[in-house]
């Protein structure tokens, strides 16, 4: 009679544990659903945004490019400064290094 008694508290909370997991399983699979949405809304939103950048950094290298065109005396005068500016950086970190 114990036995009996014993068995089917046993099986009462085996059960009760699989209810309790089946719970669990069926939150998580609602959270894990959540996440990816929010993720692919976060990779949509930073593509759009990468895209966007992308657009403005090509439209602004052209209008440099057409600027240096127009200007090519003004572009050598600053190429050549800019050369002499790193040149003369590159010796006082020589000599500080010294």
């Amino acid at each position: 009679m114990a036995d009996i008694r014993l068995d089917k508290d046993i099986n009462a909370q085996i059960e009760e544990l699989r209810s309790q997991i089946d719970k669990l399983s069926s939150d998580l699979a609602k959270r894990i659903d959540s996440a990816s949405e929010r993720a692919d809304e976060a990779l949509s939103s930073a593509k759009a945004k990468v895209t966007n950048i992308a657009d403005h950094a090509r439209a602004e290298g052209r209008n440099v490019v057409q600027a240096a065109r127009d200007n090519p005396t003004a572009t050598s005068s600053i190429l050549v400064a800019t050369a002499l500016l790193g040149l003369f950086a590159g010796l006082v970190v020589g000599k500080l290094a010294d």
